[in-house]
């Protein structure tokens, strides 16, 4: 998903850096991500690919993508959803992607629910407000309009059209 926006460095096809990584395509996918530092690996050298993703860990993915690491400093410190304060981990990221960015929102109780796994359909929607897109301009039903929006435009290509699947990490890359 993220990775369809980047230019591949002529090396990074030829590196696998993940002991759990052996799939060509896959290791095309995350490796230039990987040297941007928008996602690693685990401490004993496996990327774990078929992992699911925390919406923490796709705020700091999102972060990354756009290159806004800078601003986090401005968010760590505020509590913009209660379930995220500003000692948890990824509040900065959290905050910047809600409100620097606008491109989360938490759910209707007001909570964020950072731990909770990410699904396709959150993937699609941060990545279309992170292209432009507005809400007002995709209407219809979520998750069901965001994924039709970004069939269309390519964005879901090998990841399948069931906005309420988790997330893998392979496929976030």
């Amino acid at each position: 998903m993220l990775v369809s926006t980047l230019v591949l460095p002529a090396d990074a096809a030829e590196v696998i850096r993940f002991s759990d990584v052996t799939d060509h395509n896959t290791a095309l996918t995350i490796e230039p991500l990987r040297m941007m530092g928008v996602l690693d690996g685990y401490s004993d050298g496996t990327f774990r690919p078929n992992g699911q993703l925390t919406r923490a860990q796709f705020c700091k993915m999102a972060a990354h993508i756009t290159d806004s690491v800078a601003e986090l400093g401005r968010y760590r410190t505020v509590t913009i959803f209660p379930d995220v304060k500003p000692s948890h981990w990824a509040a900065g990221y959290i905050n910047l992607a809600a409100k620097g960015k606008g491109i989360i929102a938490g759910y209707p109780n007001g909570t964020f629910q950072p731990e909770r796994t990410v699904t396709v359909g959150h993937a699609v929607t941060i990545l279309l407000r992170l292209l432009g897109y507005k809400d007002e301009e995709i209407g219809g039903v979520w998750p069901d309009s965001y994924m039709a929006v970004g069939g269309m435009i390519g964005l879901t290509d090998g990841v399948g059209s069931n906005g309420n699947s988790p997330l893998t990490r392979a496929q976030a890359a």
